[in-house]
């Protein structure tokens, strides 16, 4: 007797088992090599015939054609480097296609790394590397890097593998990066049939979080058909829904429903909401999956407000899109996402544009703003200076607006979101007064060329006892480090200028920005003079600061020297996490400056120390 219960529950999940094989079969014997057809996609609708819960190739049912896998650009090769870093040689010019740790999106012509990237590196320690890649950054400069690092089409490294799949952690990397878009096409780069399921995952979520719910079934079919795990099951099933296929759909329901799945415990009552029911109440969200995102979106189901929990810049990229979130909501997302560059001024002042104010409030702006501080206040003076008439009135909006912003908070947001009205502005000699606050945006927001025209403006109107002049002094370290040629001897006139320029009486302070773009300054190539470092020790009390992980230095310092590109830009970039919004300090910077260089990254490294004396506010 006792042994019936045990029988039973072995017999339920069983049919469980068939009934999941049986819907995702049916649906291949169903669509063959077409797609799925999603009534709420831009999809045409058409009229579904009725579908049997039968395996194909049975007596009842002809068997369909096996899915073909999709074209593919993967390369057969690549074109040879140059000269590699170092005087190497490169042993190969063409990719192993067999690998997927090869296959990218870009080559050296289109800002790749190169062919060599991994040359000399072993492939155990960069898959591990890869997989420990910082999901996000505050630097706009380092996410670049990070982005043509995991798009670059090059020779896998050499040696065993045996940490996770490289591929899988560069479509990864891409999707918590916000690069939704480079992961799916770089994940598009394997056959399906042998891409695994965690680089499909990644793949499938890209796409949700881009709101391509079609492409996205098209891969969750493919995947559910050969595996019970019960996140592709719910995509399965939210596919079926979009096909108006809500029957099916309740049953894959049932079904993990009975093997006690609780990974969205939320699922059961959005697929009833997608059926017709009554509307869901999801209360929190803490840790959204795209999926999650998606069927909330779909079922138009309110977002709580803690989606944003976790931080990631491709959950704050989606939020701020969707117009099942609240306005306050997407507005926060929407800023968040542009600090980690997930999305760009353009998209976020879009955002600024749907907060409505009363007449009044645009008597005053920047009174109205600083009352009201937060994202409502800085959409008030980014739409405003984008509206005022001239540009003195934009420029002189401008400037109250990154004032308050140093005060009470959210420079970094309204930097990246003046970059559209910066740009409209004309580097006019009657704005050479507004070039420090044009320099200092644009290069917090990584625009580097044109920081650079304003630097030329301002040291083409410098004239003593002017305003320009004034100006020019106050960047003097800033023009340095932008010049294309830092190799020469620091001029200590033009350096005693800059400190009483822009640091006045605050000897305190002029000494430690002294000490920060000397540091720079000699990680690109400059040459203080002799008896400069002993002279700034004797002025002050040394700051005492954490130094850089030792480990990490070494690293850093070993790969670099070997010429190891890749390893390089790694290991650097592991020390560049900026999420919890701190600037690294002089010494972890100019460690990484220099290697970037010795690996042949000089613009790279030119504009990561640029960053990196803005945020220092040299």
């Amino acid at each position: 007797m006792r042994a019936r219960p045990f029988a039973l529950l072995a017999a339920a999940t069983a049919v469980a088992t068939l009934a999941l094989a049986a819907i995702a079969l049916g649906a291949e014997a169903r669509d063959g090599d077409t797609p799925l057809r999603l009534a709420q996609t831009d999809s045409p609708d058409r009229p579904s015939a009725p579908v049997r819960l039968i395996p194909p190739g049975s007596a009842e049912e002809p068997s369909a054609e096996p899915d073909k896998p999709p074209e593919t650009d993967t390369p057969s090769a690549a074109a040879p480097e140059a000269e590699p870093p170092d005087g190497e040689s490169v042993t190969a010019t063409s990719l192993e296609v067999l690998d997927t740790a090869s296959v990218g999106l870009i080559d050296s012509n289109e800002g790749g790394l190169g062919v060599a990237l991994w040359q000399g590196s072993k492939r155990a320690l960069i898959e591990r590397l890869l997989a420990r890649l910082p999901a996000k950054t505050r630097s706009a400069s380092a996410r670049k890097l990070a982005i043509r690092l995991l798009s670059t089409r090059a020779q896998a490294p050499r040696g065993e593998s045996n940490g996770p799949d490289m591929l899988t952690s560069r479509v990864a990397r891409l999707v918590e990066l916000g690069a939704a878009e480079a992961a799916s096409r770089l994940a598009n780069q394997v056959p399906l049939d042998r891409a695994g399921e965690s680089l499909s995952r990644s793949a499938v979520e890209a796409l949700f979080l881009q709101h391509d719910n079609s492409g996205a079934c098209q891969r969750v079919r493919d995947v559910a058909r050969r595996s019970e795990d019960s996140y592709w099951q719910r995509a399965f099933a939210f596919c079926l829904l979009l096909s108006n296929e809500g029957a099916r759909a309740d049953i894959i329901v049932d079904v993990l429903a009975e093997r006690g799945d609780e990974g969205a415990p939320f699922f059961p009552e959005l697929v009833e909401t997608l059926n017709g029911g009554e509307t869901a109440v999801v209360e929190s969200l803490p840790d959204p999956a795209g999926l999650d995102l998606a069927m909330m979106r779909a079922a138009n189901v309110r977002l709580p407000a803690d989606v944003l929990g976790s931080d990631r810049p491709a959950v704050l990229r989606s939020v701020a899109a969707s117009p099942n979130a609240e306005l306050e909501l997407r507005l926060a997302a929407g800023e968040r996402a542009l600090v980690y560059g997930a999305i760009d001024g353009d998209r976020l002042n879009e955002l600024y544009a749907a907060v409505q104010w009363d007449d009044d409030a645009h008597a005053d702006p920047a009174k109205t703003a600083e009352g009201v501080w937060g994202p409502r206040g800085r959409a008030l003076l980014l739409l405003s200076a984008a509206a005022a008439d001239g540009a003195e009135a934009k420029a002189r909006m401008l400037t109250h607006a990154f004032e308050l912003a140093r005060e009470n908070g959210g420079y970094d947001v309204v930097a990246a979101a003046s970059v559209p009205v910066l740009a409209a502005l004309p580097q006019d000699p009657a704005l050479a007064w507004f070039a420090p606050e044009a320099v200092s945006a644009l290069l917090t927001a990584g625009r580097v060329e044109q920081a650079q025209a304003w630097l030329g403006l301002a040291e083409s109107e410098a004239e003593p006892g002017t305003v320009a002049g004034e100006a020019s002094s106050r960047l003097w370290a800033i023009g340095l480090l932008a010049a294309p040629d830092t190799t020469a001897a620091v001029d200590e006139t033009a350096l005693a200028a800059w400190r009483r320029s822009a640091y006045g009486g605050n000897a305190e302070t002029a000494r430690t920005a002294e000490v920060v773009a000397l540091s720079l300054l000699e990680a690109l190539g400059a040459k203080p003079s002799p008896g400069r470092w002993a002279d700034l020790l004797a002025e002050g009390t040394p700051t005492r600061v954490a130094a850089p992980d030792i480990a990490w230095g070494r690293a850093l310092q070993e790969a670099s020297a070997a010429g190891r590109v890749g390893e390089t830009v790694l290991i650097a970039l592991l020390g560049l996490n900026g999420a919890n919004g701190e600037s690294p300090g002089a010494a972890a910077m100019r460690l990484v400056v220099e290697s970037l260089r010795r690996v042949g990254l000089d613009s790279e490294a030119r504009s990561l120390a640029l960053e990196t004396a803005v945020a220092h506010r040299l």
